[in-house]
């Protein structure tokens, strides 16, 4: 469980207090007897302010640290070793510097270099103790956060398979294409052996997909040409498919799998065509992206639950693609741009 802002700040406050006054009592560096209130208070609040600059300074090291480590430091454990060299150079150095102007300003007659050795031996050790105690807590806030992630992604990804699945049972999915297939056997053999071997790559391909959360993007198009196929074998001339791959490779980019599927699916069900309106989806590929548009020939009755499709297939793309897919419906144009990743 991660804390509040407001409790770390807290945290934060009275640790960097309790250090500014105890590592000074601890060393030797301060002995409360030879002060008034006043100059005692100036003295911790100088003290307090050291552990705060100490604090603060490691902080960024930590910072710096946490941008870096996946950069150019191949490996974690050298990096780790670098931060601690840099936190103890850093916090001797300023301690030392800053115990030492404190002599000077508080007059001390006889330079006493034990003390001084010490407390800065003391912010060295508290400095690495809390470093590696942040790291531990940020190293498990990250295990958790990417734990709620597999288990976020999980959870959709069942739910899409379980949608691929009664795809696969759907009746009059299977009713269609054997009727479909039972008259091409009769009128036209040829056609009906394709048609027939077409159906088996297009159940082939969301049986082998339907574990993986990202497929190629040529494979996914290859299956898209596939399974509209059988639509086009279905229904003739009223729909047509256009693809546009603009000065790219299919092959150098990843999507999750069945999501033109889906999207082509999407306009099918719920768009009003014929051979006389017929319905054209465009599909275009581009570096960063793929865009799914069809003319808006909405039905007279819409089935329910029609958005839930688009909306699991926009979080399965925010998990694992960390991005964004884009609905629109301007100008009666239905749109969808989904984004892909880079091989």
């Amino acid at each position: 469980m991660r804390e509040s802002p407001v409790i770390t700040r807290i945290i934060k406050i009275v640790t960097i207090a309790l250090f500014g006054v105890l590592i000074p009592n601890i060393s030797g560096l301060v002995h409360n007897s030879r002060y008034g209130f006043a100059s005692l208070s100036v003295t911790y609040a100088y003290f307090i302010v050291t552990a705060l600059l100490v604090w603060e300074g490691n902080s960024m090291l930590m910072g710096m640290f946490r941008k870096k480590k996946n950069g150019y430091f191949k490996k974690y454990y050298t990096a780790l070793i670098l931060l601690t060299l840099a936190e103890i150079i850093f916090s001797g150095v300023l301690s030392f510097c800053m115990f030492y102007l404190w002599e000077i300003w508080a007059d001390v007659t006889v330079w006493a270099p034990e003390p001084i050795a010490r407390a800065t031996g003391l912010i060295i050790v508290t400095a690495i103790f809390i470093s590696n105690m942040s790291e531990i807590v940020t190293l498990n806030n990250e295990k958790e956060f990417n734990l709620s992630r597999v288990g976020q992604l999980s959870i959709l990804k069942a739910h899409a398979e379980l949608e691929a699945l009664k795809t696969q049972i759907d009746p009059h999915f299977i009713f269609n294409s054997l009727n479909t297939l039972s008259f091409l056997i009769i009128k036209d053999p040829k056609s009906a052996k394709l048609f027939n071997d077409t159906l088996a790559k297009v159940y082939r391909y969301i049986l082998s997909s339907k574990d993986k959360d990202l497929v190629m993007l040529k494979d996914e198009v290859e299956f898209i040409f596939n399974y509209f196929y059988l639509m086009k074998i279905r229904f003739s001339d009223a729909i047509s498919l256009e693809l546009e791959i603009n000065d790219l490779s299919s092959d150098e980019f990843l999507i999750p799998p069945i999501s033109l599927q889906a999207l082509v699916e999407n306009a099918i069900k719920h768009n009003e065509f014929s051979s006389q309106a017929p319905l054209g989806i465009h599909i275009s590929v581009s570096s960063d992206h793929i865009l799914v548009k069809n003319a808006m020939q909405p039905k007279a009755y819409l089935p329910p639950g029609q958005r839930s499709g688009l909306i699991n297939l926009g979080h399965r793309f925010q998990l694992i693609t960390k991005r964004t897919v884009t609905v629109e419906n301007k100008n009666n144009v239905f749109s969808v741009r989904l984004p892909i990743l880079k091989f």
